[in-house]
């Protein structure tokens, strides 16, 4: 029997969540879907930590306001945006110093940090590269513009699929009120809709941690080995 393989897509978002991250440790393929229209609703240049005064505190990357791409967004660092990057590594800084995993991943993010991004989907890529390098993810991961697509979405995912080899889309939640199933069921592609339950975790000065927020805050408190084990929880094989 054929072995299954498991691909997921989705948009690479910034310092993202653990519901996005949790989706690619639960698939064998990840694709970062690029080619799309840059939405300021979404989380591709946003992202939220712990703050000091133990609330949600937002990081942001500052983009211009064209082209609208995603995969074309170019970072602003123009006034007042020169200093985004310094403001974002002090404040993570600040909150988690005293976190006791802080110096196994800190200093790695600082080197992201210390490269000259133009595109906001590479620095994207290169954040979540570094979060599934650091956790042991074993898939494999591409981007979407390295294939030929079709046009509509759900050909597109289609197309996606086969061109990876994939034989099951996870696909999130809400995939379900957009998905045209039968495109998939036409190209014997399995649909499986992500069961994510929220981790919660002993986060600063031992208190329970703030749920939605970056995965960075999970790294912080707990070694990577264990994160991974629940991220892989129930996984099909």
């Amino acid at each position: 029997m054929e072995n299954k393989k498991v691909v997921t897509i989705h948009q690479p978002n910034f310092l993202p969540w653990i519901g996005l991250i949790h989706k690619v440790f639960q698939s064998d393929a990840f694709i970062y879907l690029t080619d799309v229209k840059y939405s300021a609703s979404n989380f591709q240049n946003k992202t939220y930590i712990q703050g000091a005064d133990g609330k949600e505190s937002r990081l942001t990357v500052p983009i211009q306001k064209k082209p609208d791409m995603l995969h074309e967004k170019l970072i602003s660092y123009h006034p007042p945006n020169q200093k985004w990057k310094r403001n974002h590594l002090q404040q993570i800084l600040d909150v988690y110093k005293k976190a006791p995993h802080f110096q196994d991943f800190f200093p790695l993010l600082e080197e992201v940090y210390q490269k000259e991004h133009v595109l906001l989907v590479d620095l994207n890529v290169h954040l979540i590269e570094l979060i599934l390098h650091y956790l042991n993810y074993e898939g494999e991961t591409h981007l979407s513009t390295d294939f030929d697509t079709n046009v509509g979405k759900t050909e597109r995912l289609v197309s996606l699929l086969q061109q990876t080899g994939g034989t099951c889309y996870l696909s999130g939640k809400s995939g379900g009120a957009y998905l045209e199933e039968e495109l998939f069921q036409q190209e014997n592609i399995e649909i499986v809709y992500q069961d994510f339950l929220h981790p919660v975790y002993e986060a600063r000065n031992g208190k329970e941690c703030i749920k939605n927020v970056s995965i960075l805050d999970w790294m912080m408190y707990h070694p990577a080995d264990q994160i991974k084990a629940t991220l892989m929880k129930g996984k099909s094989s």
